[in-house]
């Protein structure tokens, strides 16, 4: 709703200031460029991947795309390899060993995600469209984002590395909805069987994507 909002403001701005009019009234100073509009001004749909996904252009790229389908389609798929080649390695190992004290293993998150899904919803599912909804990158917007930071560059310390954060290229918050259909449909677009709200957190650490979940 808040993406059909700014692209309605933003055609009723090109309405009562064409080009051709306001623009000479303002200084260069007063200029605004696209990269200036938060997250959402710019949704467009990736198709590429078997599972399609939305979200603003100017902020997701390639490498973390792969990554955010790798984590789907590892619940999907219930390839517990698949997700811990997709999640941030020094987090993984502190979620298995520290968080659930080594008890739990990826093929069983994968499992239990995937069985709580095909409950919820009565059927076994297929990731059908993924859209991210919203997205955090700067400090002091959530503290969750910021405490799980400073947690990384914490158990990097005790570790005896460096700090995670000063190899850190982007740490994002990430809202996202998922779409999802029966499995085998082949279904690949926005349905009614949706959850929305989830918080996931990609890092680029040393020029690699990863993602963080909780």
């Amino acid at each position: 709703m808040k993406h059909k909002i700014l692209a309605a403001a933003c055609a009723l701005l090109l309405t009562v200031c064409p080009l051709t009019g306001c623009a000479s009234s303002q200084s260069e100073s007063d200029t605004i460029t696209s990269d200036q509009f938060p997250y959402g001004a710019t949704i467009a749909v990736n198709w590429s991947r078997n599972i399609p996904m939305a979200y603003d252009t100017r902020f997701l790229e390639d490498g973390l795309l792969d990554k955010l389908y790798d984590y789907y389609h590892s619940i999907e798929t219930k390839d517990g390899d698949l997700l811990k080649s997709s999640v941030f390695p020094l987090y993984d190992e502190y979620l298995i060993e520290s968080v659930y004290e080594n008890k739990v293993t990826e093929q069983q998150i994968v499992d239990e995600t995937n069985k709580a899904i095909n409950e919820y919803f009565g059927y076994d599912i297929d990731f059908a469209y993924i859209e991210i909804a919203d997205l955090v990158e700067k400090d002091g917007v959530s503290g969750t984002r910021d405490t799980l930071k400073q947690l990384l560059d914490d158990i990097a310390e005790k570790k005896g590395e460096k700090k995670v954060s000063e190899d850190t290229q982007h740490f994002y918050e990430l809202t996202v909805t998922r779409h999802f259909a029966k499995k085998g449909s082949g279904t690949r677009a926005e349905t009614p069987d949706v959850l929305t709200g989830e918080i996931l957190y990609a890092i680029q650490y040393q020029n690699e994507w990863y993602v963080i979940f909780s």
